[in-house]
């Protein structure tokens, strides 16, 4: 907490600064002022959280002081250092819209009791902050509003970004690696609580792709502390990742570059899916930045040998021998046409890829004709199975669509639905487009769209109630996708329905 102490009295600053350090709480005392003046210079310098004020200063008094002060900073909470002939100051002070105030002199056990609950209060009304920030993020990725529906002072449109796309490589069954999933993303959100502040925020959520996402924000004009924050909680989140990697399961994490806008934000999450394949060649199990994929993208043949991997395991993770034994081809014949002999670090990440992803050892002194004897050898047994999963996947499919059609009016999206159903969000996407053709956004959207039209064709309801019964924020949101869905506005639909 950023604290000043405004009182004309160098005794009275004196004592509460040393009773503020006794209280062994986190603290920092970025000022103290002697007049109305100073305070207010200091507090448009340090947006501080708390000030504790006495009310009888020269040059401006208390009051007139933070009067002037709490356009520059809102959030900050005030204090009225008062002595009792002063009652009648403070409680104007209360209508000014202070916090509380202290007699004087200072009680050391009401001082503590103050900030402890400042503390508890700071940290519930940032937790809802936050989570505002989360739902923002998702509306924005899963289409329930748009960025110029967002005010001109929302922290989308001010604040600077960095994102870690997280991508899970394992071969142990669907639900086991769902297990894990789902436990690594409640250990990150404990995370949260010891990087908040006032002037972040962090967000972790599953795109419509399937992919874990986490977005760090930050305000520019308070970059250093705010920014620290965030950049501590991407250091932990690698700690984590790395802890909860193993032989049979790798967390990878992909991060972008700093984004100066949500715009920029939006373009490195594209970027990253684009190049995530590359994780093959790069080496699972780590933290990879958008530098280094971009310099390994320049690498010939790079990104197709990590995409010719990524389907081999596909196919064998599918359970499809036929497609598994095409895709060995594939990259048979691409083989020799690399630089992979030479290149003992590549073979390590292809070696590990293979058997995190397949379960399947390759030993590095083998050559590459014998890693494609191996893999053949241990694609055989897919004759003889039909994994289990994959008898699963039709039954699960169609509970998701009924789901879906039950709650297309919230908040649905494929991380809450995976979890429901014990798989890993990716492989829900995977097996959803398999199942339907199309992928999981625009299945929902679509059923939205087939609601709407039925509820339009009642006059009685508006159309802002229509939009927030089919799960949209914005009544004009929802209009430009009614109109992409059925070429006409909703207004100009009712109307032709009324002359019908």
């Amino acid at each position: 907490m950023r604290i000043i102490i405004a009182d004309d009295e160098y005794l009275a600053r004196s004592s509460l600064r040393s009773m503020l350090g006794e209280l062994n709480l986190p603290l920092d005392i970025v000022g103290e002022a002697a007049n109305g003046e100073e305070m207010a210079l200091m507090v448009s310098q340090h947006s501080p959280d708390i000030a504790f004020v006495d009310i009888r200063m020269p040059k401006l008094n208390g009051l007139e002081a933070i009067r002037m002060s709490m356009s520059a900073s809102p959030q900050t909470k005030w204090f009225i250092l008062t002595g009792f002939p002063e009652f009648d100051y403070a409680q104007e002070a209360i209508r000014l819209g202070v916090s509380g105030y202290l007699l004087k002199p200072v009680n050391p056990d009401e001082l503590g009791k103050v900030l402890r609950d400042f503390i508890e209060e700071n940290r519930k009304r940032i937790a809802v902050q936050n989570k505002q920030f989360e739902r923002e993020l998702i509306a924005l990725n899963y289409g329930l509003t748009s960025l110029e529906l967002e005010e001109q002072d929302s922290i989308i449109l001010r604040f600077h970004f960095i994102v870690a796309l997280v991508y899970i490589d394992s071969h142990l069954a669907e639900k086991t690696k769902a297990e894990r999933q789902f436990k690594f993303c409640r250990t990150i959100q404990k995370l949260f609580d010891q990087s908040l502040e006032n002037n972040n925020r962090i967000a972790f959520y599953i795109l419509p792709s399937g992919e874990l996402a986490t977005v760090g924000a930050w305000d520019p004009a308070r970059m250093n502390q705010a920014e620290r924050r965030v950049r501590e909680y991407f250091q932990a989140l690698e700690r984590e990742a790395s802890k909860w990697s193993d032989k049979d399961l790798a967390f990878t994490l992909l991060v972008s570059e700093e984004c100066l806008t949500y715009q920029n934000l939006q373009d490195q999450i594209d970027r990253l899916q684009k190049f995530a394949p590359l994780r093959v060649a790069c080496g699972i199990g780590r933290k990879i930045d958008i530098t280094e994929l971009n310099l390994h993208v320049e690498k010939p043949g790079w990104l197709l040998l990590s995409n010719l991997v990524l389907n081999v395991c596909h196919f064998y993770r599918a359970g499809s021998y036929l497609n598994y034994m095409k895709a060995l081809q594939r990259l048979e014949k691409f083989l020799p046409g690399t630089y992979l002999a030479d290149n003992s670090t590549l073979l390590k990440a292809l070696s590990d890829f293979f058997y995190r992803s397949m379960n399947c050892q390759l030993a590095m002194e083998q050559s590459l004709r014998q890693w494609m004897q191996v893999l053949q050898r241990h694609g055989e047994h897919l004759l003889n199975e039909t994994p289990q999963d994959e008898i699963q996947s039709i039954d699960v499919i169609d509970q998701v669509i009924s789901f879906i059609e039950q709650n297309y009016r919230s908040d649905v999206s494929i991380g809450q639905i995976a979890e429901r159903f014990y798989i890993t969000p990716n492989y829900l996407s995977t097996l959803f487009h398999k199942k339907t053709g199309v992928n999981f956004m625009s299945y929902l959207k679509k059923i939205r769209m087939l609601k709407a039209r039925e509820l339009l064709a009642d006059p009685n309801i508006q159309i802002q109630q229509v939009a927030e019964q089919v799960g949209y924020f914005s009544a004009r949101h929802f209009a430009r996708l009614f109109t992409e869905q059925f070429g006409c506005l909703p207004s100009e639909y009712r109307d032709r329905s009324k002359n019908r």
